[in-house]
């Protein structure tokens, strides 16, 4: 019976979490380290399992992959992307703001405003000035969508910012409730997760 709702949700409904994801980005990986081994040209291999690695939350492999296929391409704001947010998560902060900005200087939108989630991260750890971090949300706000306006939430609330959380929790569903029906399946996950952090949080 949970199955049978997990499948329906996924299909009409988008309240769960993808349970399958994490499953498919983990065969994806071995399958890509397979033909890593026997490919003349490996970089954009390198850059696809860096990646999917820094997505799944392994910062320290993603990071090892994508350095090695920022030897080997230059210039690809993907590769910058993800290897800015695998060093600011692991805390070089400086290289992480560095390989941010470089994806935003060749594509300025690169990966839909997410670069200026992680870079409010940084702006918030070296405890810059309001105006940086005010100049970075103005950007989120171009983009505003549940999904980001849940993630500045969650890098509010991890850095001690209850209150600034709070407001993005809120803003994310605001957004939500103002989305076209055919929009809500792919953002009620980020909905609900929105709905119960602020609840959490009072």
């Amino acid at each position: 019976m949970v199955i049978v709702y997990a499948i329906i949700d996924r299909r009409y409904i988008g309240a769960l979490p993808d349970f399958i994801k994490p499953l498919s980005r983990w065969r994806k990986i071995a399958k890509l380290k397979r033909e890593l081994e026997f490919s003349p040209s490996p970089g954009h291999i390198l850059y696809q399992i860096g990646a999917l690695q820094v997505e799944s939350g392994n910062m320290q492999e993603g990071r090892q992959h994508l350095e090695k296929a920022h030897d080997l391409i230059q210039e690809h704001p993907d590769i910058e992307y993800y290897l800015g947010v695998a060093r600011i998560r692991m805390g070089e902060l400086e290289l992480g703001k560095e390989a941010l900005e470089s994806a935003l200087k060749i594509n300025p939108k690169i990966q839909y405003g997410f670069p200026y989630v992680y870079l409010i991260e940084y702006s918030l750890k070296k405890e810059e000035h309001r105006e940086q971090i005010g100049a970075y949300m103005e950007k989120i706000f171009e983009y505003g969508n549940p999904k980001i306006y849940y993630e500045v939430g969650v890098v509010f609330h991890k850095e001690g910012y209850v209150k600034e959380a709070r407001e993005m929790f809120q803003k994310a569903l605001v957004i939500f409730r103002s989305s076209p029906s055919f929009l809500r399946k792919q953002q009620r996950y980020y909905a609900i997760m929105s709905k119960i952090r602020s609840i959490w949080q009072g």
